[in-house]
């Protein structure tokens, strides 16, 4: 059986939706109480970044943290306090060197014309040895810095995993590695930075379980809120819909080995919101590698590879953000200098690591690597997915970008 698990129905949904599935046949004991007629659909609840444990105690960034603007003005020659200077007239004095780092020569916002900003030092993950809380072998050999790599990318250190995983490839790990807000007591490091309730998976063509040399997967992007228990935990066996955005949705294949299952290449968008301006997040060449427990729900890695100037959108700059109408949002510069004040970075730093650590999707005329490995580390719980256009009662009221606004 083929078919997808995705319900099919001929008109949409309202606020809510009345699914009957078939009983389980006795014959198909092996199968868990998930899978209904060879298929199955989860929700992730859980959604982050791979980072690792405090930089200060595994040693990973020798020259230091990385620096807010502030933080390298005060750093600076002229930045020494004067004499007879109070702490007012010296805080205001840092504060307008720093905006000085933080503007061009013609006076755009660095975070979204980094490459005309003033350089700035940035420090990213230089230790040896890094362990990192797990991730994904991407291309297939252990790297070295000084060693061949494999085709397409570009040579880079890779990491070992906390579990004793080897061949880890997380460059971006690098480039934030060194950031306050990323690790594990920041407020990145301890939320992940992700979207959870975003990603609806499904798996149809399930023989078994356990183990299935050929199932398919689909990797949707979720069209409703994600529901909750009074005790605000997601819901399982909950309906979700998949998202009618042709570029929020993306099939491949699998199997599934001794309960562990993964997947072929795919590429993939997922929606992105961040002080209520819109994105996407996404993916290419994208893999998952995740065990499939008893009560269905799946954990693992989900590794792959981010444009640059994609994931400095996403994350850093939101220069390609949208407001509810799809028009450019205003609050774009000053979000992004705001996140990188409080975070403690600057928009020109990360933007230069991310292009120094670049190691995906190599340019054969430059020879210069235009993406980045990331991985991501999820958790998902059982759901009952359909495949129809969804609209709640409220929907007027919620912010929903048009399908094609934030497309870069």
């Amino acid at each position: 059986m083929r078919a997808s698990f995705a319900l099919r129905a001929g008109a949409a949904l309202g606020a809510a939706a009345l699914v009957t599935f078939a009983a389980l046949p006795r014959e198909a004991e092996s199968q868990s109480n998930f899978v209904q007629d060879g298929g199955a659909g989860f929700i992730v609840t859980q959604f982050g970044f791979v980072l690792a444990r405090d930089s200060e105690e595994i040693g990973s960034c020798p020259d230091g943290r990385a620096q807010s603007y502030g933080a390298i003005a005060a750093d600076m020659p002229e930045g020494a306090r004067q004499d007879g200077e109070d702490d007012s007239a010296y805080a205001q004095r840092i504060r307008q060197m720093a905006r000085t780092l933080m503007v061009t020569e013609d006076g755009q916002g660095a975070c979204l014309n980094p490459q005309d900003a003033p350089a700035v030092p940035h420090h990213s993950v230089t230790g040896q040895n890094v362990v990192i809380d797990g991730g994904l072998d991407l291309d297939g050999q252990v790297s070295r810095s000084g060693g061949r790599p494999a085709a397409g990318t570009c040579a880079h250190d890779d990491f070992r995993g906390a579990s004793g995983e080897t061949g880890i490839d997380n460059q971006f790990y690098r480039v934030v590695g060194c950031i306050n807000a990323y690790q594990p007591t920041g407020p990145i490091g301890e939320g992940g930075g992700g979207n959870n309730g975003a990603i609806l998976i499904s798996l149809s063509g399930i023989d078994d379980i356990r183990n299935d040399d050929e199932v398919e997967v689909g990797i949707y992007a979720n069209a409703d809120p994600i529901q909750l228990s009074p005790n605000r935990e997601a819901l399982p066996h909950a309906t979700y819909a998949m998202t009618q955005n042709p570029q929020q949705r993306s099939t491949t294949t699998g199997r599934i080995v001794n309960g562990v299952l993964t997947t072929d290449l795919f590429d993939f968008r997922m929606p992105h919101e961040i002080n209520a301006m819109l994105m996407e997040r996404t993916f290419r060449d994208m893999r998952i590698r995740a065990t499939i427990a008893a009560d269905g729900a799946i954990e693992g890695y989900m590794g792959g590879y981010t444009m640059v100037e994609d994931i400095y959108n996403a994350h850093f700059s939101f220069s390609r953000a949208v407001d509810a109408d799809g028009m450019p949002a205003r609050r774009r510069a000053g979000s992004a200098a705001g996140a990188a004040g409080t975070l403690g970075y600057t928009c020109q730093g990360v933007y230069a690591s991310l292009l120094e650590n670049a190691d995906g999707h190599r340019d054969p005329e430059t020879g210069r690597c235009t993406s980045i490995s990331t991985q991501y580390r999820f958790r998902a719980i059982p759901a009952f997915l359909v495949d129809v256009e969804t609209r709640g009662a409220n929907d007027d009221l919620v912010l929903s970008a048009p399908p094609s606004a934030a497309t870069p």
